[in-house]
């Protein structure tokens, strides 16, 4: 545990999509999704990177996932050219999330991935998960729902990743230091420079060294290198 004593690291954080099982598989379900609508669909990617942009802006009111959800609509309705904000939001529920329910119930762990959060719990990590989108049965399908002491979306906050708000989510929780906690992510914008900024420590997974990534602690190809690197 050479990585995870020097630096006081008593948590370990998780990202879900990419990081837990292939991107490839997320790449796969996110197509599915673009019917019926594919205009739908492209009004709905433009909004999520709008969102992005705009959070920290114009601040979510109310701060939590109901106003997130509804302005996230709004977005996706002026992209649309169209006032009904009420029907795109009840779309996007149609489309995506409730489709999303369904189509993730077939997705594959990373190789050792239990294995090294089994390890990782013996040596005694708490273990949390902070997704941008509804974490539903995705941690069941794993294989590591037992493992995991809690869960979260970052649209329970208001804000998306990388927005500080959505990484308070687990440090309210968990009542600890942001320095106590390392977050494993795929995103190296989302994940790591969001987590560096609140203070966390970081680590990339799916990457290698060939591409400089200040804001990343670690950067690892695999579960099984990141458990041989903390555990």
């Amino acid at each position: 545990m050479g990585f995870l004593t020097d630096q006081g690291v008593r948590y370990l954080a998780l990202d879900i999509d990419g990081t837990l099982y292939p991107k490839r598989m997320l790449n796969e379900r996110m197509a599915r999704s673009f019917f019926p609508s594919p205009r739908l669909a492209l009004a709905f990617n433009w909004a999520r990177s709008a969102y992005r942009r705009l959070q920290e802006e114009e601040p979510t009111h109310p701060a939590n996932r109901a106003g997130l959800l509804e302005r996230q609509a709004a977005l996706v309705a002026s992209r649309l050219k169209t006032e009904q904000t009420g029907r795109v939001e009840a779309a996007i529920h149609r489309q995506f999330y409730r489709a999303w329910e369904r189509s993730f119930r077939s997705i594959k762990p990373f190789a050792h991935l239990r294995e090294s959060l089994v390890e990782a719990r013996a040596q005694g990590l708490t273990i949390v998960v902070l997704s941008d989108f509804p974490v539903a049965d995705k941690l069941k399908t794993l294989g590591i729902e037992d493992l995991v002491s809690a869960a979260f979306c970052s649209e329970e906050s208001g804000y998306l990743k990388p927005s500080g708000h959505a990484f308070a989510l687990i440090l309210d929780y968990l009542g600890c230091e942001a320095s106590e906690i390392l977050y494993v992510g795929d995103s190296y914008s989302k994940d790591c420079v969001g987590a560096k900024a609140v203070g966390m420590h970081t680590a990339l997974m799916g990457q290698t060294e060939h591409t400089r990534y200040p804001d990343a602690d670690l950067v690892v190809h695999s579960w099984k290198e990141l458990a041989a690197l903390i555990l």
